[in-house]
């Protein structure tokens, strides 16, 4: 892949929207070409400047006043205003409402894009640290070497438990980029399976079930919890990776249950 080609790509891979191939073939080109490599990060700083500003509208609580009016003013001659008041303020309404359903359906549409892409990038990161064996920067099996490592490294203190006494051991960590920023992958083992367990802090505090997802032949589950962003990813079975999320969130539960009591 080319520059041209890059440059081209370039908007749909930071929006996670290219297929595992391509995205591989952009990463390799990024890590050879200081010049598309320059160009990827101004794109990501404005990504990231335009996702933190306020753009949000709302509308002004004059608008029912101007509305009423304009009704008023349609409505004609006093003996008939009632009927015709009626009227346009049905049509007034619907009009609101049909701009309401508009504006739902467009943030359920950006969310579930979102998800999706996010969703990808996890794919992308979890068989890139495969075909490159580079499950870890750390490989250890002791939290208490992995999680120092991280210390300096990032914004966020995570939270390190090696799962070896019900069958998933820990195997080390590494730094990854997920959501545009830095972010933990933890590594664990089932047989000759690798789980990657991504975790980086969430925007926002409402918490989520597991979900559930195959994508390319592999599993994937994703929750918040704690104000944690959660996914884990193999190509273990369904019912093994429930499993392993169960232990994560079983340790996580009695964590902050010490935390609180103390």
């Amino acid at each position: 892949m080319d520059c041209n080609e890059t440059r081209r790509w370039l908007h749909g891979y930071l929006d996670g929207e290219l297929g595992l191939a391509q995205t591989l073939d952009v990463e390799r080109h990024l890590e050879a070409c200081g010049e598309c490599a320059q160009a990827r990060d101004s794109h990501r700083a404005l990504h990231t400047s335009i996702a933190a500003a306020d753009l949000k509208y709302r509308c002004p609580g004059s608008l029912r006043t101007k509305i009423e009016i304009a009704v008023r003013r349609e409505a004609g001659p006093t003996q008939i205003r009632p009927r015709f008041h009626r009227r346009w303020f049905a049509i007034a309404a619907g009009l609101l409402f049909a701009l309401g359903a508009s504006w739902f359906a467009g943030r359920w549409q950006s969310h579930s894009t979102i998800h999706e892409g996010l969703a990808q990038e996890v794919v992308a990161s979890h068989v890139r640290s495969l075909l490159a064996d580079h499950l870890t920067d750390v490989a250890s099996s002791d939290r208490h070497t992995v999680k120092p490592w991280f210390s300096g490294k990032l914004d966020f203190a995570p939270i390190v438990i090696d799962y070896g006494s019900v069958g998933f051991p820990l195997a080390g960590g590494r730094l990854d980029y997920l959501d545009h920023r830095p972010v933990v992958a933890l590594v664990y083992h089932r047989r000759k399976h690798a789980i990657n367990l991504f975790l980086w802090p969430a925007t926002q505090t409402v918490e989520s079930a597991p979900q559930l997802e195959s994508i390319q032949g592999y599993q994937l589950v994703h929750w918040t919890e704690a104000d944690t962003n959660y996914w884990a990813i193999s190509d273990l079975n369904a019912g093994e990776l429930r499993e392993f999320v169960e232990c994560v969130r079983h340790e996580g539960h009695e964590i902050e249950k010490d935390r609180k009591g103390s």
